[in-house]
């Protein structure tokens, strides 16, 4: 017999604006490291630098390119796609990162399987495996 724990998560975000993509592209460099470590390299999802709380999750594939339902591409470096608050996001390329704003509490979720859901935004990293892509 096998235990196998759900990978599912939610986290409510606060409203705000907030760049949605890979981290690594809208952190400032200086602070990346500490961002890392005071969430174990996102195996907790929320990390905190200089007070302001990140959110990411893990893709299901890795590094690659990844598409929500407007057809937003996004392109991944480190693994993750979550949300940086607007006031923390010093660096970024709009290539790869797009910026939301929610007028409310939000939830944000995966389902573990690859499925990342930003409020109104969702990103299936693993589209081979869900026979509606």
């Amino acid at each position: 017999m096998q235990i196998i724990k759900s990978k599912a998560v939610s986290v409510q975000v606060p409203a705000g604006k907030y760049v949605l993509g890979d981290p690594c592209y809208s952190v400032p460099d200086e602070h990346w490291d500490a961002l890392l470590a005071s969430c174990e390299y996102f195996n907790e999802p929320v990390g905190t630098v200089n007070g302001v709380k990140v959110l990411a999750f893990s893709t299901k594939w890795g590094d690659g390119c990844y598409q929500d339902q407007f057809e937003n591409e996004y392109g991944v470096d480190a693994g993750l796609i979550g949300l940086v608050p607007i006031a923390l996001a010093t660096k970024g390329d709009s290539t790869y990162t797009t910026i939301v704003e929610f007028s409310t509490p939000t939830v944000c979720s995966t389902n573990g399987e690859g499925k990342l859901t930003f409020g109104k935004y969702v990103i299936d990293t693993d589209p081979e495996g869900d026979e509606s892509w």
